[in-house]
């Protein structure tokens, strides 16, 4: 019966530990890191060079002028 009650005591006090250093935080998402899919920018593969955004009919990229394929 001793046993029992130690640990029920101890899992109650390890559930509240957890608790204590979780705590309530929110989580809080800035809005001008989210992109959206589809979003202006096309979904197009990055310039494999300097990783600048493409369009898919570039011949070259505009960011470092190197030609593709």
């Amino acid at each position: 019966m001793f046993e029992a009650l130690v640990v029920a005591t101890a899992t109650t006090g390890l559930f509240a530990l957890a608790k204590g250093f979780r705590g309530n935080e929110r989580f809080r998402v800035d809005r001008h890191l989210v992109t959206a899919k589809g979003d202006d920018r096309g979904d197009d593969l990055p310039c494999p060079w300097c990783y600048a955004p493409t369009d898919e009919h570039d011949n070259r990229c505009a960011g470092c002028g190197r030609s593709f394929g």
